[in-house]
């Protein structure tokens, strides 16, 4: 019997894929968010913390490759569960590290388990959710990431109000990340494979990098899957320094109570969650294009806000341009994979969209690693100054490289929307 998936499975899949966004953006933002209690518990010197916080992007970038080419060549649903166990393993390893060394390895794993995911994720998106709602739940991946945010700092924020020590604030908040991961694969059992994947038996091993010759035969195909790489790789380095490095930067602001800089740390992060709903809101108004353009806008005055105001000691300002930083990154970051996997055919979507995240992370785990000595050199004002650059970039390919793709026609796509037979 035929069942459509639209009536069966598509607020299936939208949950499942946006939990596992979720357990993505956990993984990704744990270190960050511990990172004053890592640095002066577990990890002393500049070198090894800013690998600490950069494994998770240094794997991130390795598992978009592989995750991505698995993803088309093995099938969606297999892909999944076999991060979900990743996570599971590593998030729970990571908790017990007995030495620094060993930590930096277990989050590189847990990295390539992000990487991989969200290549993975996507592809579902696009194959099992209609023209427009596709796009809209593509760009709650940054709500995602603010729930996450705010998770992980409320459950620090407990933990400071029971006197927890710092080894054991960092431990128990990096373990309990495997718990959404361990819900994600129970639910996955309900989790049929993408009709899509099932349909396109040709080509499923084409040549390395294929899929690119296949983008450029297309030119909006081949502007947007630039504006994928380049946007990619804008946002993800302000993720990667500033996004990452807020709460040791509120930590120099002379706040002598480590709670209130909790406190202080959530009421930053707390307005990404209106972005994070409205830009999906927006987003049939305003277009994936508007989005990107007003997101590195509203990062490019922050950050030069920012610098400013840390370069000359004003710092009771800059949490003003912290929170603009947070809703403009949310928004120039929701339109990268959305964009680049909806217009990708479904037989080298994997591919696509892993290796589009593969050029945004890598440049990320770099700036990662190298953020905190560029800091100590020049100061972290002066670094800051340095970070507008990104945005800049970034809005120049939004207005000048984009085109508008949202409610994009992929004949194959959008007339196949049909559960195989017997899948």
């Amino acid at each position: 019997m035929r069942k459509r998936i639209y009536k069966n499975e598509k607020s299936l899949v939208s949950t499942l894929m946006l939990l596992s966004l979720f357990v993505d953006q956990w993984n990704v933002f744990v270190v960050p968010m511990s990172n004053f209690f890592i640095k002066n518990s577990f990890i002393k010197t500049n070198l090894l913390f800013g690998l600490a916080s950069g494994a998770i992007i240094g794997g991130a970038a390795v598992g978009s490759l592989l995750g991505g080419i698995l993803s088309d060549r093995i099938g969606r649903k297999k892909v999944f569960v076999s991060n979900m166990l990743i996570f599971i393993f590593a998030d729970l390893g990571s908790a017990i590290s007995p030495d620094p060394e060993v930590f930096i390895a277990l989050r590189f794993i847990a990295g390539i388990a992000v990487g991989s995911d969200l290549a993975n994720c996507y592809c579902f998106i696009m194959d099992a959710i209609g023209r427009g709602d596709r796009e809209v739940t593509g760009v709650k991946n940054t709500l995602m990431a603010s729930f996450a945010i705010m998770t992980i700092n409320i459950l620090i924020l407990l933990l400071l109000f029971n006197n927890a020590d710092y080894v054991s604030i960092w431990r128990l908040t990096m373990g309990i990340s495997a718990v959404p991961a361990l819900f994600a694969l129970l639910v996955s059992g309900y989790l049929r494979e993408s009709p899509l994947w099932t349909k396109p038996s040709e080509n499923r091993k084409p040549p390395r990098l294929e899929f690119v010759r296949k983008l450029r035969k297309d030119k909006l195909k081949w502007r947007t899957t630039k504006f994928s790489w380049i946007s990619g790789i804008a946002s993800s380095v302000e993720v990667g320094t500033f996004a990452f490095f807020i709460p040791i930067i509120i930590s120099n602001f002379r706040i002598s109570s480590i709670i209130d800089q909790r406190y202080l740390i959530i009421f930053i992060y707390s307005f990404g969650l209106p972005a994070g709903i409205l830009g999906p809101k927006f987003l049939p108004k305003m277009g994936l294009k508007n989005l990107s353009i007003y997101g590195y806008t509203i990062t490019l005055i922050s950050l030069i806000g920012s610098g400013i105001f840390i370069v000359y000691g004003y710092y009771l300002i800059v949490p003003l341009f912290m929170i603009l930083f947070v809703w403009g990154n949310h928004w120039n970051n929701q339109p990268i994979l959305t964009s680049q996997s909806l217009i990708s055919d479904p037989q080298y979507r994997g591919s696509a969209t892993g290796f589009s995240n593969f050029i945004s992370e890598f440049p990320a785990f770099l700036s990662i690693t190298i953020f905190p000595l560029m800091a100590g050199i020049l100061g972290i004002g002066t670094s800051t100054l340095i970070l507008a650059l990104a945005p800049a970039t970034g809005l120049v390919v939004s207005i000048f490289l984009f085109r508008e793709i949202y409610g994009y026609e992929n004949s194959f796509t959008d007339n196949e929307k049909v559960q195989i037979d017997g899948a």
